[in-house]
């Protein structure tokens, strides 16, 4: 039979019992601890990661802002282009017609000026005294110029931008504490 447990034995035992449940206070209290570094490494892991999109969306937007600008501009160059193509397409047209129109009209005058000026000598004495006289009167009244045919009507064009205040480009951080503690 077994011998019945002595009051020392039951003291040994509950003395044995209390260090092991000491022992255990302490290596749950150790792991607390380490769980709430690593808790506090990761918010702020976090907090930095979060920080940093913030700032590379503030970036994305004004860079939007700008493209935004960018796209203005070049429909106002397009629109300027094009008055400037179909104007010249214009030209081109109206020159190549009156060079041609101007050119007979040239030979056809020097011949009548011929033609009159054989036949009546003293008319084109006469026309040449008039001619100095117009030449005096405009030097002090000069005649009205005419009105020309096309008017230059400028593209509307954006705002300028003015360069934006950018957040700081968030650079690579060094990890988080590495210092956790390790469970006793």
């Amino acid at each position: 039979m077994a011998e019945d447990p002595t009051v020392a034995d039951v003291y040994d035992q509950l003395r044995f019992a209390n260090n092991t449940l000491e022992q255990l206070n302490v290596g749950t209290t150790g792991q607390a601890n380490a769980f709430s570094l690593l808790n506090s490494d990761i918010n702020k892991g976090f907090k930095a990661t979060v920080d940093a999109l913030n700032r590379i969306a503030q970036i994305d937007t004004v860079a939007v802002e700008l493209l935004f600008h960018l796209t203005q501009q070049a429909d106002t160059m397009i629109c300027a282009l094009e008055h400037i193509s179909r104007n010249t397409c214009e030209i081109v047209t109206q020159v190549t017609t009156q060079t041609l129109i101007q050119t007979q009209i040239c030979e056809d005058t020097n011949v009548l000026r011929d033609i009159e000026e054989s036949a009546h000598p003293e008319a084109a004495l006469l026309r040449q005294r008039l001619a100095a006289l117009r030449k005096e009167v405009e030097r002090c009244c000069p005649p009205e110029k005419p009105k020309p045919a096309c008017v230059y009507e400028p593209c509307p064009q954006p705002k300028r931008v003015e360069m934006p205040q950018l957040p700081e480009i968030p650079e690579a951080s060094e990890s988080p504490s590495t210092e956790t503690a390790k469970p006793r």
